[in-house]
């Protein structure tokens, strides 16, 4: 019984020596497996690093060039830009807007100008009182109103009403910053009441006589009847404006039209005296500078 209590013994002490050897050589191997991979992991890290540090700084660079390529397309753009500011003078609806805008953004300025009117063709026409008495009496009245008429100004005409359908023609030119305007304007035909701002394209353009009733107060005409017979027509009337392409504001320029006045069958007093005229005629200029 002894013996097989002492052999028990020694088996279960050899097996406890086996087992703390086990133990040991396994608490070895795994420091040993755990300094292997912390060098590893050292090294993986320091390649991580090394890999972040030369990814950034590649980043970096291409972000600089990136910014360098963006700048320059900036001002490439901005430059284009610039110039897709000027003025198309092939465009004839956008030199019209040129115009237009310029009038109402110089007019503020009150810009010194002058105009002047006078007689353009003699009078004729035919009646049952003797053309030479009315032209004896009446044309040297009608040219000292028409004198009287001409003075210092200090507005552009127009109020920048322009139609596009109001014009002939459309032209503009540049030079050192100014753009010329050149524009023909259709003629119309007012009655004895015309709209001296909107009664068509030289009412819009520059301004025109209006109501008859003011030249006639002026030269001392009273019609008794026939007034409605009467017809204003505005011809060759043109625009020629300087305007500073930078400002928008108009520098200079000359507005003008002819007007041909008609009396159909009328019956007028003047002076005390009645005169009564059929298809009397009368043309007179009417021109304004800046």
């Amino acid at each position: 019984m002894k013996k097989v209590i002492s052999l028990f013994i020694i088996a279960v002490t050899l097996f406890s020596l086996v087992a703390c050897g086990s133990n040991n050589s396994t608490h070895a191997t795994t420091e040993k497996n755990t300094a292997v991979l912390k060098e590893e992991q050292l090294d993986i890290t320091e390649k991580v690093d090394i890999s972040v540090e030369s990814v950034t700084k590649d980043n970096f660079a291409t972000a600089e060039s990136t910014t360098e390529k963006e700048k320059v397309i900036e001002e490439e753009t901005t430059h284009g830009t610039e110039e897709n500011k000027l003025l198309d003078l092939n465009d004839k609806q956008a030199v019209l807007d040129f115009y237009n805008a310029a009038v109402v953004k110089t007019n503020p300025d009150k810009p010194k100008g002058s105009y002047v009117m006078g007689f353009s063709k003699d009078v004729t026409g035919g009646g049952s009182t003797v053309i030479d008495i009315i032209i004896k009496l009446v044309v040297p009245v009608a040219k000292i109103v028409l004198k009287n008429n001409e003075s210092e100004t200090d507005f552009v005409p127009g109020e920048g009403k322009l139609r596009l359908d109001d014009c002939q023609s459309i032209s503009a030119t540049r030079k050192n910053g100014i753009v010329t305007v050149d524009i023909k304007l259709k003629p119309h035909t007012d009655g004895p009441d015309g709209d001296p701002k909107n009664g068509g394209p030289s009412a819009r353009g520059i301004g025109t006589l209006g109501s008859i009733n003011y030249a006639a107060e002026q030269m001392g005409i009273e019609f008794e009847h026939g007034r409605d017979t009467i017809q204003i027509t505005y011809t060759n009337a043109s625009i020629k404006a300087a305007i500073n392409e930078e400002t928008g504001k108009v520098t200079g320029g000359t507005w003008k039209f002819d007007v041909d006045l008609l009396i159909g069958d009328a019956t007028a007093t003047f002076k005390k005296i009645r005169l009564t005229v059929q298809d009397l005629k009368a043309s007179f200029y009417y021109i304004f500078t800046i």
